[in-house]
């Protein structure tokens, strides 16, 4: 017998021995058999590659979660095998619930947000997860804090293939502060509820891409290494708990008798939020231990709540729980059938379910853990997120890449396999809670699944060119909080691009590429550049140009059509390349669908191949084909599946794609296939034109490429006030809007169009608009108006058939600070060539909101420096309130003709009817204003000037009121305004003594909202204004008393 030959027999006989010796794989029940080689799941036994390590953990933890005090009480040994091939002398840990505390890293990034939130009571003592001791193989170690990563130094050097284990006692506190927190704890109905997540001090990943993987925790995403955890929970005897992993103790905590008075269909006609019965009398001594066990997964999380009711249900092997708060139950008694539903759809058409279980809770959460998620809201529209949480089982739970490095591997893989369930369950369109609106009925559009989870929210920004690079780390998409920044299209792009992929691969090819990917790193961390290789070595085909330009760069799909005889078209407008799947419609009422590759894959496809368009960036951006159609062809539309994630769609038709409807005036989402045209009928009344009949005619691209909206009234005179002659000038009135991006020359910015001839005058309007990243604003605006009759107006001596043309420039910053948010706007005014006046004026406006308590304070500083020898009334600065110019561009233009001109009028004395603008002097509203010499003649009237400067401040203490009296709508404060004007320019010598003295003005002001339109919900809601200035500095003369009961009322508000 050769020696090579001896040798394999003694291999084999150890390797047989080692096999006997384990005990049989088993993942429900002690003893860990993770390792097995009989463990198809374990990365040793299906490596993805021939040089693929990951590390081993094995958790044994018993934990004590006390409802008094809200503490988690832990001892925890951790088992952890070096897999690697380096030496390692120390470890890291996370300590997630560190980040939620004052000046940790989340904090900062909270700060530099403009977000102060408050901490709850352990938050704010900076007690998270407090380690009381560690020990490393029976040793005293050394650690290094740094808020959520722990370093801890290894006694020894841990060598490759070795092990090492850790003890440690801990204390992890549940808190209720500002900051998003998925650890949580709430009432319910009287007892307490708890999401235990991240609640022990978890080893970070040690791989082959980074070494130790020790992100600080900023309230996004995790990554864990995988193995076994056996868990001990000790709760309270009347809590009902799920967990990570098999109940090895059901019969001792869930008992049959038990169960069965849990059972979510006790309680399916039960109210909704009527509080829970008592199953299990809460006693203070009596204490229940929950023992789980679970292999193959990466993470250990808990939901635990005594109001907790029990649904299941079964797909083959597998078993999916529900479990709902009582006063839920009534609307979740679906909530398992469909779960169960999901893993039977994953995992046929995306590789096999490996665990046994999966949960879904009512929890107001929304996140996933492995084998349990945590949910909220009810049937149906809970089935999205259900299905997304169940969806991250398989990438998340299975395939566990690190999520915080690049969280599009299983944010947006699950999005995409959201979009997917809900197709395969439910059909093309969402199902929805049936409306008892009549209108909505009849007029709302079905909103189609795969639109609502992936498509609206992708091409909204990507037809804005504000969709991110994807390929970037979770905690990088612009500082942002959240999914703000970017963040979101981990999920939206990613699942776009995923139907994209299907779209190119074909369906065959795509499904079959997407289950060797699963099977291959499932229970192993991949990367991006693993899920490419991925699919490329198993299509053998080159995709490196599909990933590139949507996983690394802002490229996106745009693409048009035009037909011209038997000649098609295409151009391709932006810088994305794609295959082209297109369908001619013939005169005759035939279809042909035919392919364009764009490079030398072809795939499985029932249309005709066309030669390939090989084009990509500047390189053939046009493609031009001649079909033979010999009844001519109709028109031509690219991808009639609707997959190709086109940023701009209404010329992906040579007919345009387009719809006009009736507008019913309820908010919908932009359909993203058409350009989208509305009507609706519009009828007014003013007593100068009667009743006025028109209609509103409006459209647009996702709310961002050419927007316009038109007006048009017929003046009837019918019911107008019989003294008011007809005018024939005032017979059509209208308003035509337009507006569109030039993202082609800057990115956020715009063209703003306007003409308008209304209530006598005639405007004509042009702007630039450019918006930055910092909310900064800058508009050039050219202006003219032109006013034919002042029949509307008669309070004000207005000039007819003169050109009041200007150009205003004007620049506004946003900005936030603890407490409140403001605005600063700076406006340059100057009369422009061809006006007939003469004037220039410059205005400063400072607004800020601030929050004090429960109190809501509302500021305003205002600044205009006039200059001029020709002002035009109309644009001239008003003491008490509006000018004509702000009055006409303005919701209160509507007023005009409606409200009595007696309210309008300026006297001696004050007047009642208050529209805000100028220098908002509300208690000085209608009054001249004069000012006298000294022998007690009027010098000057000053209820108008050009230059002036007011401050206004109005303090809202409707928090202290009675809201079940006052109710949300109304809005009680205190004001006071001041101010001064003048008439004169402005210069160095007299600067001091041209305006007129101070007045100020003080009382209690009320606001009602009205929004109460039913349905129509666009409309927007009319504030009603009472506002009482009891105090006035300088009163009018034909009164002479400083505080008085005076009145006057205004629609929307002052500040």
């Amino acid at each position: 017998m050769s020696s090579m030959k001896k040798i394999l027999i003694i291999l084999s006989l150890i390797l047989n021995y080692h096999s006997y010796s384990q005990s049989k794989y088993n993942p429900l029940s002690k003893p860990d058999t993770y390792k097995n080689t009989d463990n198809p799941n374990y990365w040793k036994n299906k490596m993805p590659h021939k040089n693929y390590w990951q590390q081993d953990v094995y958790y044994d933890i018993k934990a004590d979660i006390d409802e008094i005090t809200d503490i988690i009480s832990g001892q925890l040994k951790l088992v952890y095998t070096n897999n690697s091939p380096d030496q390692l002398n120390y470890v890291y840990f996370h300590l997630y619930q560190n980040a939620f505390q004052p000046e940790s890293y989340l904090d900062e990034l909270q700060r530099q947000n403009n977000k102060y939130p408050n901490y709850g009571i352990y938050e704010s003592q900076k007690l998270g997860t407090i380690i009381e001791k560690i020990n490393v193989n029976n040793e005293h170690v050394k650690t290094e804090l740094d808020n959520t990563i722990l370093k801890v130094y290894l006694p020894k050097t841990l060598h490759k293939n070795e092990s090492i284990t850790f003890e440690i006692k801990f204390k992890t506190h549940f808190d209720a502060g500002d900051v998003r927190r998925r650890m949580t704890v709430f009432d319910a109905w009287g007892n307490k509820h708890y999401n235990g997540v991240h609640w022990y001090p978890r080893i970070c990943v040690y791989d082959a891409k980074f070494g130790w993987t020790k992100d600080q925790h900023l309230g996004k995403e995790f990554y864990g290494n995988f193995g076994t955890f056996d868990v001990q929970l000790t709760f309270a005897s009347n809590f009902i708990v799920e967990a990570t992993g098999f109940l090895t103790n059901r019969k001792e905590v869930l008992p049959n008798d038990l169960r069965e008075k849990l059972d979510i269909k006790n309680f399916k006609d039960k109210p909704w939020n009527e509080p829970p019965s008592t199953i299990i009398p809460y006693k203070k001594e009596e204490r229940k231990t929950w023992i789980y066990h679970a292999e193959n997964v990466h993470d250990f999380a808990f939901t635990a709540d005594p109001t907790y009711r029990i649904g299941e249900a079964y797909w083959k092997d597998k078993v999916c729980y529900s479990l709902v708060q009582e006063p839920h139950a009534s609307k979740w008694q679906n909530a398992a059938e469909f779960g169960a539903k999901c893993l039977e759809i994953f995992s046929e058409d995306f590789g096999m379910y490996v665990y046994h279980k999966v949960v879904v809770a009512d929890a107001r959460s929304g996140m996933e853990y492995p084998m349990i998620t945590l949910d909220g809201g009810y049937d149906p529209g809970y089935r999205d997120l259900l299905a997304h949480e169940i969806g991250h089982m398989w990438f998340f739970g299975q395939v566990g890449n690190n999520e915080t490095y690049r969280a599009l591997l299983d944010e947006g893989f699950t999005q995409f396999l959201t979009a997917w369930a809900m197709i395969k369950i439910d059909g093309e369109e969402m199902i929805e809670l049936r409306s008892k609106d009549k209108w909505k009925k009849k007029y709302k559009r079905p909103i189609r699944a795969i639109d609502s989870e992936i498509y609206n929210s992708y091409i909204n920004d990507a037809t804005k060119n504000n969709d991110p690079v994807i390929s970037t780390h979770s905690d990088g998409f612009n500082g942002a909080l959240r999914h703000g920044g970017g963040y979101r299209h981990v999920y939206y792009k990613t699942a776009a691009m995923l139907y994209n992929l299907q779209y190119v691969l074909g369906d065959e090819l795509f499904l079959e590429a997407m289950k060797n990917y699963f099977n291959t790193w499932k229970m192993a961390h991949p990367y991006n550049e693993d899920f490419k290789k991925s699919f490329i070595q198993f299509t053998k085909v080159d995709l490196n140009w599909f990933f590139d330009q949507w996983l690394d760069t802002k490229k996106r799909i745009d693409y048009s059509v035009k037909v011209k005889g038997n000649d098609i078209i295409f151009k391709r407008k932006s810088r994305m390349q794609m295959p082209i799947d297109f369908r001619v419609i013939a005169n005759n009422g035939k279809h042909f669908d035919y392919h364009i590759p764009n490079n030398w894959f072809i795939k499985k496809t029932n249309a005709t191949v066309l030669p390939k368009w090989h084009g990509w960036d500047l390189i053939h951006p046009t493609y031009k084909t001649t079909l033979n159609v010999p009844s001519g062809i109709k028109e031509v539309i690219i991808d009639p599946s609707n997959r190709l994630a086109d940023a701009y769609m209404p010329d992906n038709k040579s007919n345009y794609n387009y719809t006009v409807k009736f507008n019913p005036l309820f908010y919908e989402f932009p359909d993203w296939r058409n350009y989208e045209v509305k009507y609706h009928p519009n009828i007014w009344w003013n007593r100068y034109d009667g009743i006025k009949v028109g209609f509103n005619l409006d459209g647009g691209y996702m709310n961002h490429h050419h927007l316009f909206e038109t007006k048009v009234w017929i003046n009837t005179s019918y019911f107008k006030e019989k003294n008011i002659l007809n005018n024939r000038n005032e017979l059509l009135n209208y308003d035509f809007k337009y507006k569109t991006n030039l993202d082609k020359l800057s990115l956020k910015s715009k063209l703003k169009l306007q003409t308008k001839y209304n209530l006598g005058q005639i405007k004509n309007k042009i702007a630039i608009e450019k918006i930055d990243n910092k909310k900064n604003r800058i508009s050039l605006n050219i202006i003219s108006y032109y006013r034919l009759n002042n029949r509307y107006l008669p309070m004000y001596d207005l000039d007819n058939r003169m050109l009041n043309n200007r150009i205003d420039i004007e620049l506004s910053h946003k900005y936030k600070y603890k407490n409140g948010n403001g605005n600063i706007n700076l406006c340059l005014q100057s009369s422009a060539v061809g006006s007939d006046y003469d004037y220039n004026k410059i205005i400063l406006k400072i607004n800020n909101q601030n929050k004090v308590n429960n109190l809501k304070i509302k500021t305003r500083a205002f600044v205009q420096i006039g200059t001029g020898t020709n002002w035009p009334t109309e644009s001239k600065l008003f003491l008490s309130g509006s000018s004509p110019e702000e009055m006409l561009n303005s919701e209160n233009s509507k007023l005009i003709g409606i409200i009595p001109d007696k309210y309008l009028e300026n006297s001696y004395s004050y007047n009642n009817f208050h529209s805000s603008g100028g220098l908002n002097l509300r208690g000085y509203t209608g009054y001249l204003s004069p000012e006298f010499n000294y022998q007690g003649k009027i010098i000057s009237l000053n209820n108008s000037g050009i230059s002036g400067a007011s401050i206004n401040t109005e303090i809202s203490f409707s928090s202290f009121m009675l809201r079940r009296i006052l109710g949300n709508k109304i809005n009680t404060y205190f004001f006071a305004d001041a101010g001064t004007i003048t008439n004169e320019n402005i210069n160095t010598s007299n600067y001091k003594d041209i305006f007129i003295d101070l007045r100020a003005d003080a009382g209690i002001g009320f606001t009602y909202s009205f929004s109460n339109y039913g349905s129509l919900e666009k409309i927007k809601p009319i504030v009603f204004r009472l506002d009482l200035p009891l105090f006035l500095n300088r009163p009018p003369g034909t009164d002479n008393n400083f505080v008085k009961f005076r009145w006057l009322f205004g629609i929307n508000t002052v500040l």
